[in-house]
């Protein structure tokens, strides 16, 4: 007991002092603990501290950043939850080869897919790195070969996309009701903002529209990379169509606390799935349902058809650029990426 209190008081201070990283609090606090935590203890500790930068974003009206932060917190949890469920007493300088694999014995006897166990190898790993840094253990590779079989195939894990017909279908579709136009038109204007992510238009704020330019930050990234985009005349319909006029910060009126945020996505997969029954169609190359990020992918697909350069769709889509001198080159004109975006949308 006075050991928990005297984590608790210390916990207290770091609180106070205002640290937001997760790494250095945990170093804060358990660096000098004579005792190795088990997995359990320290993944549930690192899951707080996430959500608590999550709780401090929200606060300073970082909405992106609190979902991203929230996002992490759910993936460790529920990894540590499956891991600490058969193995609770497995702590970091003990984890080895032998545990893990008989984990992933356990997930795939429940059926789980190796997508999923993939998952969770991914966050556990990330975790015992975090580990070796606060704790100084000596890194006995307990994940090197577990993997082995997990890897999904090129073919299997191709891209899913719509052809420049399954985009023009959207665009010309006869809806019969509200909803399934709403979340058509949000999928196409994902599409003309360069295929960017549904959390960047979700949260989207009407000073990120300046004179005709759309600006913003991929929220799936770290990078910082501010894309701007020309506003196609299909994309202002859009906008047009479903803003706010009464709210002077966001442009579409949607709930944005966390909980709101998820239950429209999981509308706005279902209604894009009744949309594409009712336009018939295929999504490329194998089939199956529309997806959140089908748009992205649409979008570099038929930059690629279009040989637009690679540096320039990068751009677009907020990408970094891949070759070594990518810090030496400045970023294409207005009119290049104007010309080029414009090409893609309009492209029959």
């Amino acid at each position: 007991m006075p050991k928990i209190l005297s984590l608790k008081l210390k916990a207290r201070k770091i609180i106070t002092s205002g640290l937001e990283d997760p790494d250095e609090a945990l170093l804060e606090l358990l660096g000098k603990k004579s005792d190795m935590p088990t997995i359990k203890e320290y993944g549930n500790f690192y899951v707080k501290e996430l959500r608590d930068l999550a709780t401090k974003h929200e606060k300073k009206g970082m909405l992106v950043e609190r979902n991203r932060k929230n996002g992490s917190a759910l993936a460790y949890e529920n990894a540590v939850n499956q891991f600490c469920y058969a193995f609770p007493k497995t702590t970091l300088d003990s984890l080895d080869y032998n545990t893990l694999m008989k984990f992933r014995t356990l997930q795939e006897a429940k059926g789980n897919s190796k997508s999923t166990i993939a998952l969770y190898f991914r966050m556990l790993r990330a975790l015992y790195n975090k580990g070796l840094k606060i704790y100084k253990i000596t890194d006995n590779r307990p994940f090197n070969g577990v993997f082995d079989g997990l890897r999904v195939s090129a073919t299997a894990s191709k891209k899913k996309y719509l052809k420049r017909k399954g985009i023009r279908a959207l665009e010309e579709m006869q809806h019969h009701s509200e909803s399934t136009k709403k979340y058509t038109d949000l999928f196409l204007l994902q599409f003309y903002f360069g295929g960017c992510d549904l959390t960047d238009i979700y949260f989207m704020r009407k000073n990120q529209l300046v004179k005709g330019r759309v600006y913003f930050e991929r929220g799936k990234t770290t990078s910082n990379t501010l894309i701007d985009l020309k506003i196609h005349p299909k994309a202002q319909e859009i906008i047009n169509r479903w803003s706010d006029t009464k709210n002077d910060t966001y442009i579409f009126p949607w709930r944005k606390d966390q909980k709101g945020y998820q239950t429209f996505r999981n509308r706005y997969q279902k209604f894009l799935i009744k949309a594409q029954e009712r336009a018939e169609i295929f999504v490329h190359p194998t089939g199956g349902n529309i997806g959140v990020k089908v748009a992205r992918h649409t979008f570099g697909n038929l930059g690629k058809k279009l040989r637009i350069d690679n540096d320039i769709l990068r751009e677009l889509m907020g990408h970094e650029r891949e070759d070594i001198d990518q810090y030496y080159k400045d970023k294409f004109s207005k009119k290049v990426r104007d010309k080029a975006l414009f090409e893609i949308i309009n492209y029959n």
